[in-house]
């Protein structure tokens, strides 16, 4: 019964973080000045979760230690999944999903570019903390971090479905997406890398798209097709073996099937129950 409990206990506070990322800018409208107070907000009720609810020491255990290299790993991270989008669009482009009629003026996609790196850099830190650095911190807490990459997938996956609608290739999408995500992270101990591929690919998308359907180029002849969504399904796959080679000879310690001593009293038995 206690470790149903510890297992309900961090049920709690994941469903508290995902309805505040989620629910709230869906009750609400938001301009600018309260952007910046929602992912204010974030952070002070993941500290208020981990450390009252979960009993956590800090905010690092959600696969957040700021150590030597995280900077790089976010740099690399970000170039990845810029790549990755940049050749999805220029793809797209080459078969004819939209024509190019040149670009929009720099008075509005300087601003714009500007809001979209800040704006698309907390909408991926928010994500990847929720779901990746959360799960991290209680598959490591215990001993079930094996379980690490399919559980986070699967969370993502129903995450994405809350905000896109559920359809097959959406969801396949998210979990092609979401196991490279989880990968990074389950490799390096750490969001940074994972974030930085998040942060890279929604830039590329709001430099095509902007914020109301209009970035730094003015597309005409946009198509849609079922020809267009594999094909993006295809090249976002390529993100695994990139990251594999990339990652192959890198091993986070803490990757460990048993739970660190300091906890051994209260999960010792979760793999019991959570198999």
């Amino acid at each position: 019964m206690k470790n149903l409990n510890t297992v309900a206990v961090w049920g709690l506070g994941f469903l508290c973080l995902n309805l505040y990322v989620n629910g709230l800018p869906r009750l609400f409208q938001f301009q600018v000045q309260h952007w910046f107070g929602y992912w204010l907000g974030f952070f002070v009720l993941t500290f208020l979760v981990c450390r009252y609810l979960l009993k956590l020491k800090n905010l690092r255990e959600l696969a957040m230690p700021r150590k030597q290299g995280w900077l790089g790993e976010l740099g690399v991270g970000f170039l990845l999944g810029f790549a990755t989008w940049a050749l999805k669009y220029i793809a797209f482009w080459g078969l004819g999903k939209f024509s190019v009629d040149g670009f929009t003026a720099p008075s509005y996609y300087l601003p714009m570019l500007g809001q979209a790196l800040l704006a698309m850099f907390f909408a991926a830190i928010l994500n990847d903390v929720s779901i990746r650095g959360y799960c991290y911190a209680f598959c490591r807490r215990a001993g079930l971090m094996s379980l690490f990459v399919l559980l986070t997938t699967l969370l993502y996956c129903l995450d994405d479905a809350w905000n896109e609608g559920f359809s097959l290739i959406n969801t396949l999408f998210s979990a092609v997406l979401g196991l490279s995500l989880a990968y990074a992270v389950y490799k390096t101990g750490a969001i940074w890398l994972c974030t930085g591929i998040h942060w890279g690919g929604n830039i590329v998308y709001r430099l095509l798209y902007g914020f109301s359907g209009t970035g730094i180029l003015k597309l005409e002849e946009v198509q849609t097709g079922v020809l267009y969504e594999w094909l993006s399904l295809f090249i976002t796959a390529l993100l695994f073996p990139l990251l594999y080679l990339l990652l192959r000879n890198r091993r986070d310690p803490d990757c460990m099937e048993e739970a660190p001593a300091e906890n051994a009293r209260t999960l010792t038995a979760s793999r019991t129950h959570l198999v």
